[in-house]
């Protein structure tokens, strides 16, 4: 029977959890429970990767059949296909269990073996165990990531932000010759609307103008689209060497 795997960050889900709680913050409102999960989001940048797309097209000839191999075909099924096929490539090792060491085991760099006393009381055992154990982790997960998946999450993932920068990278590619502003309003990005204290509707309330608001709300809009899209491609370049979300600068 295979073993039940296991993740670093929170799986997608085929259904919402019985107990209704949210285990992330969701991307977006109403997004579906496989939606709310870095892995639905990684998928998600691969797909807008060309040249993995040509390898996809080609049957896993080409630039990236070494990750086609793993990865497989992202844009022939819908993502729920896809993961169950694919998800073991994000799953972490099996969890080592805290076990008696046998006579000829010896330590190595990712095991300690210790002299436990058994009469002392279990409470002073346990803090005893904590202060000598507890600085090794410390010095060992410094030198080396936590996750032991074959392709790990990068750095920790904020799915609105993840989602945010995909609808930006979309709405630019189906329309090179749209304003920036205006990819702003269509997908709705969050920019500050205050402007030396005062909004576009604090002056209409004054009946006073607010051309120069609106000049630097859309600089606002451009800066911070110019900026998503930075990111995105740096996103989508990385899933082609096997690493989300990762990205060289801002």
């Amino acid at each position: 029977m295979s073993r039940r795997l296991h993740f670093a960050y929170a799986w997608p889900l085929k259904n919402k959890p019985r107990d209704g709680k949210e285990r992330v913050v969701p991307p977006f409102p109403n997004a579906k429970p496989w939606q709310c999960s870095v892995y639905y989001y990684w998928w998600e940048y691969l797909r807008r990767h060309k040249g993995y797309q040509a390898t996809c097209d080609a049957g896993g000839m080409g630039d990236f059949a070494e990750l086609y191999g793993d990865f497989g075909d992202v844009h022939s099924t819908d993502f729920w296909t896809w993961w169950r096929g694919h998800n073991h490539i994000f799953a972490e090792p099996p969890v080592r269990q805290v076990r008696k060491a046998e006579a000829h085991e010896v330590s190595d760099k990712t095991t300690v073996i210790l002299s436990v006393p058994l009469d002392t009381r279990l409470s002073l055992t346990t803090a005893q165990f904590r202060r000598l154990i507890e600085p090794m982790l410390i010095e060992h997960n410094r030198s080396k990531s936590l996750s032991g998946a074959k392709y790990p999450v990068e750095t920790k993932p904020y799915l609105p932000t993840l989602h945010e920068h995909l609808m930006v990278w979309d709405a630019r590619q189906a329309d090179a010759n749209i304003k920036d502003a205006d990819i702003a309003d269509s997908v709705g990005l969050r920019i500050n609307h205050v402007v030396d204290g005062e909004t576009i509707a604090s002056r209409k309330s004054l009946q006073l103008g607010f051309e120069d608001i609106e000049r630097v709300l859309e600089r606002r809009k451009k800066l911070s689209v110019q900026r998503h899209l930075r990111i995105a491609e740096q996103y989508i370049h990385y899933t082609s060497k096997g690493r989300f979300p990762m990205r060289y600068g801002r």
